[in-house]
C-alpha cells in the first residue's frame, strides 16, 4: 500500500526533465523530494497528479495505476497557486472541498477546522486578493488538506513564508501527517525536510541519486560528525588525519566530518594528548552534509 513511481521519463522537446525516476512512499509516511531548481521535482509531482503524462514508466497508488478519478481525490498544492482572487476565503475553501465529494455540512466543518489550525480566522470573510502572499499560501494549504485526502502532494509549501507563518504551517503539516495522510512535498530547505520527513528522495539533474528512509540514508552515509573543543583552541593536530573535513562551530568548538575509515576515538585520543578536552560529542551527518557529498556544493 504505497505511492510508487516506477522508471518514469519526461521530456519537453530537447529538455530531459525526468530520467528514469523511481521511488516509493509508504502509506501514512511523509517524504521529502529534494533537489535544486530544474532537478525534476515539479515535473515529477505534476506527473503524479496527471497534469503531465509520463513519456515512459508508471505511477501507482495503493497497487493500481493512478487514474483521473483517483487523482481528483488527492490533495494538491501546486507551484503556481490556483485560488480565485475575488472569492472570500471561507466560501472558496468550502467550494473547493465540496468538489472532492464532501457534503456542505462536512465541508464547512473541515474548512473551519483548518482555518483555525492555520490561524486564518480574521481573514475568513475577506477576498483572497486582499491577503498577503503568505496567507494566500496558507489558504492553498487548507484547500489541499480540508478534504481529508489519503495522499497530499505539496510543491514547495513553505516558500515565501515569514518565520511565524512557517511555524504555523509546520504545526498544520504535522497535524495532517498525524491524521494518517501520506505526504510528498518538495523543498530546498534541508533542515526542514530533516525535521518533518520519514523518507527522502534526492533528485539531481533529472535523476534519483538517493532515496529511502531518513534513518537508512544517514546510516548509508557511513561516516559520523564529531563536535570537539579543546581549551587551547589549537586544532593543528587534525592535519595528521587525512580525509576529514572541518568547519568552525559555536563556542570555539570545531565540527569534524569523519570518514568511515577513521575511528573517531583516534581523534579523541589525539585531542587529549594535545590539551584539555572541554567538549566531545558524536553525531550522524546532517541531511545537508549528505546532499553536498552527493551532488557537490554548487547546488546545495
Amino acid at each position: 500500500m504505497t505511492l510508487q513511481v516506477v522508471d518514469v521519463y519526461k521530456s519537453f522537446g530537447p529538455v530531459k526533465a525526468v530520467q528514469g525516476v523511481s521511488f516509493t512512499v509508504p502509506v501514512g509516511r511523509v517524504c521529502g523530494l529534494l533537489g535544486s531548481n530544474g532537478a525534476g521535482k515539479t515535473t515529477t509531482m505534476r506527473m503524479i497528479m496527471r497534469i503531465f503524462l509520463p513519456d515512459q514508466g508508471e505511477i501507482h497508488w495503493k497497487g493500481r495505476p493512478v487514474t483521473d478519478a483517483m487523482r481528483a481525490a488527492f490533495g494538491y498544492l501546486p507551484e503556481e497557486r490556483g485560488l480565485y482572487p475575488k472569492m472570500q476565503v471561507r466560501e472558496q475553501l468550502i467550494y473547493l472541498t465540496r468538489l472532492k465529494g464532501l457534503t456542505q455540512a462536512e465541508a464547512a466543518r473541515q474548512v473551519d477546522l483548518w482555518i483555525e489550525r492555520l490561524e486564518l480566522g480574521e481573514y475568513a470573510l475577506r477576498k483572497v486578493e486582499q491577503l498577503s502572499k503568505g496567507n494566500q499560501q496558507k489558504v492553498q494549504f487548507a484547500a489541499a488538506a480540508a478534504s481529508r485526502p489519503d495522499l497530499c502532494i505539496l510543491d514547495e509549501p513553505f516558500t515565501g513564508l515569514d518565520p511565524m507563518n512557517v511555524l504555523v504551517m509546520e504545526r498544520a503539516f504535522r497535524t495532517l501527517a498525524a491524521e494518517g495522510t501520506t505526504i510528498l512535498f518538495s523543498s530546498h530547505n534541508m533542515d526542514q525536510v530533516e525535521a518533518l520527513c520519514d523518507d527522502v528522495v534526492l533528485l539531481h539533474r533529472s535523476r534519483v541519486v538517493l532515496s529511502g528512509s531518513l534513518r537508512e540514508v544517514k546510516r548509508a552515509a557511513r561516516r559520523q560528525t564529531v563536535r570537539l573543543r579543546v581549551d587551547s583552541g589549537d586544532y593543528g593536530f587534525l592535519r595528521e588525519f587525512p580525509g576529514i573535513r572541518t568547519q568552525p562551530a559555536s563556542g570555539g568548538a570545531i565540527e569534524i566530518t569523519v570518514p568511515d575509515t577513521l575511528d573517531p576515538n583516534q581523534l579523541l585520543a589525539r585531542a587529549v594528548a594535545a590539551g584539555t578536552v572541554t567538549e566531545y560529542s558524536l553525531g550522524e551527518p546532517s541531511l545537508r552534509e549528505i546532499y553536498i557529498e552527493k551532488v557537490g556544493g554548487a547546488d546545495a
